[in-house]
């Protein structure tokens, strides 16, 4: 921001100021970019395979193995304009060709890409308007795993901004915020190679989605949702979904979808942000939550089509932004979502019914040191969700830990009846380690367990929290080493486990808060800073109320929001922990000390107005 005003860029917010200057910049350099790339390729230094010196036979078009294709030779894998006048003779091969070389996995030869260039200015309003192009460019857009380097190309001659002037408001776009690496025109290509490679994926994540898009339908409607998703940005208007939602539909409509078909590109655009927030900041094992999302998403097709944009819009975004957590996240709310759709107005009754055969597995797979008794009590104490989230080799687990926490109870007769059972688990294939407490439920406890593991040196990706109805809590948490994003180390588990007891004990020692590390000080006012961000939500959980943070990272911030909920007389009945580049997006589902579920308006902005004092 500092540059910007020296050359002149002196707009008082620096946000504005830093765009406009990096816009200008980027819009140079992608000049030259695309000036040297074609001198490189006239001066033959770019590799070529099997590519051979042309004779005179055809350079006179003569050749035997010349084939002549809508105006265009066909010559050593690359597409040669037949005259100079190829496009302007027929303006809708400017469209065609690039179908062409789609179709037939072709290149541009360097001429072909100047004519391009030089005839940018045929695409007019009757271009622009002409049914047969509509019909080529949704043809390219259908060509699934396939469709990113035409749209490409297409942009960098010039051509794709001028067909549809929503996305050419776009190039160049800086993001100015924590999520994007690219400026919004790259971002909308990187999605659209990303979600190519889902095609024919071997490896995941993408493998996981191939399935998915091998089964589409209107694989042209994903693409175009796809390239549409962020096209409100172009407007600045503040509000992009609102905006991209009505842009898209002006799209569809030019290129002549019908009422149907637009119907579901507008449901695309308008949600594509739903499905990496519900999945990441609701709780995906609540049946509400997911009856409201498959409300929302209508049919199976919708469903496929938006996880599909939600995958590659993440992947598109930046590459570290994606990691198997969040992987796990979006296939289970996929999967969940699926069977409610599925199943509809069944839903609760095939529940019902899962829950009786899961009861009877779990019962021929009892180890012999547990009882039938304590497998019913494990399902009279906890909701539902609690089995909905779990597996059975976890749902055992938890088992073992309670049976662990009672035979420790029933034994001992002195402080040692207050101590938890604790159990580490690796996961390395999901890139974290699994943290389980079992103790007694007590206020505060969330809190004494987020500070603990602050000190520990332990960023909390997730935590789920399960209180049974005996008051014995189950509390899992995803951890990793925060300096590092690794697995947790032998000495940060045994300093938790050093910590939680004592902390735990009557005594109550919390002598590890001092050494929770205070939030950073703000060392230049002039720099752009994530604001602290506090949404309160009643509406959208039956029997609890969703507390949203959105907040700068930091070492003991869950332990420090924690605090507050606390303090509030609130407890965390479940809680999504997401860290992305340095910005912590939070979400707890709360209740009330005596379970109910909070409503009082005066109340919940006085926990608003403190968690933003705390966190500021």
């Amino acid at each position: 921001v500092k540059v910007a005003w020296q050359l002149g860029y002196k707009d008082r917010s620096p946000a504005r100021r830093l765009e406009a200057f990096m816009r200008d910049l980027y819009q140079h350099m992608r000049r030259i970019h695309l000036i040297t790339r074609m001198v490189e390729r006239r001066l033959a230094l770019r590799p070529k395979s099997n590519r051979r010196i042309p004779s005179l036979r055809m350079l006179f078009g003569v050749d035997k193995k010349q084939e002549t294709l809508d105006g265009f030779h066909v010559v050593d894998g690359e597409l040669v304009p037949v005259s100079k006048r190829v496009f302007k003779d027929q303006p809708r091969r400017l469209m065609r060709v690039f179908l062409h070389a789609q179709q037939r996995g072709l290149e541009f030869h360097p001429d072909l890409i100047q004519l391009l260039r030089d005839n940018a200015t045929l695409v007019d309003d009757s271009f622009v308007n002409d049914p047969e192009t509509h019909e080529t460019f949704l043809e390219i857009l259908n060509q699934r795993g396939n469709v990113a380097p035409a749209l490409r190309a297409m942009h960098e001659v010039d051509l794709l901004g001028r067909y549809i002037p929503e996305f050419g408001r776009m190039t160049c776009l800086v993001q100015h915020e924590f999520f994007h690496a690219y400026a919004a025109d790259e971002h909308t290509l990187v999605c659209l190679e990303k979600l190519d490679q889902v095609w024919d994926a071997d490896q995941r994540p993408l493998s996981d989605y191939t399935h998915i898009l091998q089964d589409i339908d209107l694989p042209y409607l994903l693409y175009l949702a796809l390239f549409l998703h962020d096209a409100g940005k172009g407007l600045k208007s503040g509000d992009h979904v609102k905006v991209g939602t009505v842009i898209c539909l002006q799209v569809g409509e030019r290129l002549g979808l019908t009422p149907r078909r637009l119907n579901r590109l507008k449901l695309l655009v308008e949600n594509h942000l739903l499905m990496a927030e519900v999945s990441q900041r609701r709780d995906i094992d609540s049946p509400t939550v997911i009856r409201h999302f498959a409300e929302i998403v209508q049919d199976e097709e919708n469903l496929a089509m938006l996880t599909l944009l939600t995958f590659a819009d993440s992947l598109g975004t930046s590459d570290d932004l994606w990691n198997d957590f969040k992987n796990m996240l979006l296939q289970s709310l996929y999967r969940r979502a699926g069977r409610r759709l599925a199943s509809g107005v069944d839903y609760d009754a095939a529940e019902k019914n899962r829950l009786a055969k899961l009861k009877l597995t779990l019962r021929d797979e009892l180890p012999q040191e547990l009882s039938e008794e304590e497998l019913e009590a494990h399902f009279n104490h906890l909701t539902p969700r609690y089995f909905r989230a779990h597996s059975i080799r976890h749902i055992l687990t938890d088992l073992g830990l309670v049976n662990r926490f009672f035979e420790r109870v029933n034994s001992s007769k002195n402080e040692k009846v207050l101590e938890p059972i604790i159990s580490w688990q690796e996961r390395p294939a999901r890139g974290y380690t699994s943290l389980k407490v079992c103790t007694w439920d007590r206020p505060g406890l969330f809190t004494t367990i987020s500070g603990v593991l602050a000190v520990a040196g332990l960023n909390i990706l997730s935590a789920r929290v399960f209180s049974r109805s005996d008051g014995v809590i189950i509390d899992t948490f995803f951890v990793v080493n925060a300096n590092t994003g690794g697995l947790a180390k032998r000495a940060e588990r045994d300093q938790f486990a050093k910590f939680i007891t004592q902390a735990l004990l009557p005594s109550g020692d919390t002598a590890f808060e001092k050494q929770v590390t205070p939030p950073a000080k703000r060392e230049d006012s002039d720099e752009w800073q994530l604001p602290t961000r506090i949404r309160i939500d009643t509406q959208a959980a039956e029997s609890r109320t969703i507390v949203e943070v959105e907040s700068k990272d930091r070492l003991g911030l869950l332990h420090r929001i924690s605090k507050v909920l606390t303090r509030h007389d609130l407890s965390i009945h479940v809680a999504r922990i997401s860290t992305e580049k340095g910005a912590a997006i939070d979400t707890f589902y709360v209740r009330t000390s005596t379970g109910g579920k909070p409503t009082d308006e005066k109340k919940l902005k006085a926990l608003q107005l403190a968690l933003e004092a705390d966190l500021a």
